[in-house]
């Protein structure tokens, strides 16, 4: 019996480094797409310990890696199409400048945003520094100038999208309960330490 015991905490303990280090992998490997570096030994880890697992986040994340965009991109790109998304060119004159006049005296709710173009940029620009591409992105669709920025939304979706995968082998290395992998490619044999939340309470009507 002691035996046995022994042996059930050492492959507790076992399976717990494997998951601390999936879990520095999926770090480490958000480090380096944030900085665009290549993963260099981190792709071969990810498809080791995530692969069965969690293979399409795996997938996505290694072929981002092979153009990879920043954040910080993503910014200097917004600036330098700023004039094109504040006004619509395939617009005529006339209708161009009944637009801009239009959005010098605007009616709205207190407490709701601006719809006008230079404040949605503004907007754009504070939630790409935050890192919250699926808002920025939305602030720019609603842009006049928005057909013309078609390049930037595609890279600012493959960011937003490759920044959920990071989140999915992030969590997998925590809870995945049958899947993950150690640095030798076998399956971590136990649970999470970490217990699941119980769901919420739902009031009674």
């Amino acid at each position: 019996d002691r035996l046995s015991r022994i042996t059930v905490q050492a492959d507790m303990a076992s399976g717990n480094a494997a998951r601390a280090e999936g879990l520095l992998i999926a770090f480490a490997t958000r480090r380096a797409l944030d900085s665009g570096r290549s993963l260099g030994y981190l792709d071969e880890q990810l498809q080791l310990r995530f692969g069965a697992a969690e293979p399409e986040a795996v997938a996505t994340i290694r072929e981002f890696a092979e153009a990879p965009i920043t954040r910080e991109a993503l910014l200097s790109e917004l600036d330098n199409i700023a004039g094109t998304l504040a006004t619509n060119s395939d617009e005529g004159f006339w209708a161009a400048l009944v637009s801009e006049f239009s959005e010098l005296f605007v009616v709205r709710r207190a407490g709701t945003p601006s719809t006008a173009s230079g404040q949605r940029l503004d907007r754009a620009r504070r939630y790409v520094e935050a890192g919250n591409l699926e808002a920025a992105i939305a602030e720019v669709e609603k842009m006049p100038g928005a057909a013309k920025a078609a390049g930037w939304l595609d890279r600012a979706r493959r960011y937003a999208k490759v920044q959920e995968q990071l989140d999915i082998l992030e969590t997998a290395a925590i809870f995945e309960p049958k899947m993950l992998r150690d640095t030798r490619g076998s399956v971590v044999p136990t649970p999470s330490p970490v217990p699941a939340r119980a769901p919420a309470a739902v009031p009674l009507p």
